[in-house]
């Protein structure tokens, strides 16, 4: 097919200039590219972050966000005197545990929650949290992991009133029962438990929270889980 010059001509010059046209908008996107401020990716860690479950734990939370800790007390404040410390401090050293203290056993004690102070527990129920404490050591043995706190030991009766969730006459009141973190999910430490009554360790409750679990010894089985 024969195409007149002057049409060649004319399909040339438009294909020039479509050429140069895009030259153009290329140049003036990569100079407005350059003059922008460089994106970077946001790194900061969110507004509220999640709590994260020991790896192949199952569900559960636990440390180290204690800051986030769902506990069934505040935090005590450090310090504060108690009557009979020094006796009940010798008490516990008598049970020789291989792994909790008598200071991590006796500070949850000094809490103050809405202007009620709790208190040692009344030295007739002293022995009555031998057999709890023995539980918990025997559980942090198992784990081979640190506990990071008692969050609750005894409650004295006006003190457990106060308490959100606390029920009346609860075995805290008996002073036969322990809310613990151990530095694993809950959900870990809630298992060994279960494991450890099955064993006949003790014979008492286990129950599940989403950062604690609580253990008591009350002479048989219950197990309830609130996660």
């Amino acid at each position: 097919m024969n195409i007149p010059r002057s049409t060649l001509q004319r399909r040339r010059f438009l294909r020039s200039g479509s050429v140069l046209a895009l030259g153009t908008v290329s140049t003036l996107l990569a100079a407005r590219k350059l003059s922008q401020p460089p994106r970077t990716r946001n790194l900061a860690a969110p507004a509220s972050p999640q709590l994260v479950a020991d790896p192949g734990s199952g569900p559960g939370f636990g440390p180290p966000f204690l800051d986030r800790v769902w506990e069934t007390e505040p935090i005590p404040p450090l310090g504060r005197p108690l009557e009979n410390e020094e006796s009940y401090n010798d008490f516990l050293l008598s049970l020789n545990l291989r792994h909790l203290s008598p200071g991590e056993i006796i500070d949850p004690h000094r809490g103050v929650a809405d202007g009620i102070e709790n208190t040692l527990p009344p030295r007739h129920l002293w022995e009555k949290l031998a057999p709890t404490l023995k539980a918990a050591d025997e559980l942090r043995e198992r784990l081979e992991l640190p506990l990071c706190r008692i969050t609750s030991g005894y409650r004295s009766p006006r003190y457990n009133a106060i308490i959100p969730g606390a029920v009346r006459g609860s075995y805290h009141t008996r002073n036969q029962a322990l809310d613990l973190i151990y530095f694993c999910s809950a959900q870990k430490a809630f298992q060994m438990a279960l494991q450890l009554r099955k064993e006949g360790f003790f014979r008492g409750g286990i129950g599940l929270y989403p950062t604690f679990i609580h253990l008591d010894t009350r002479g048989y089985a219950a197990t309830w889980r609130k996660v």
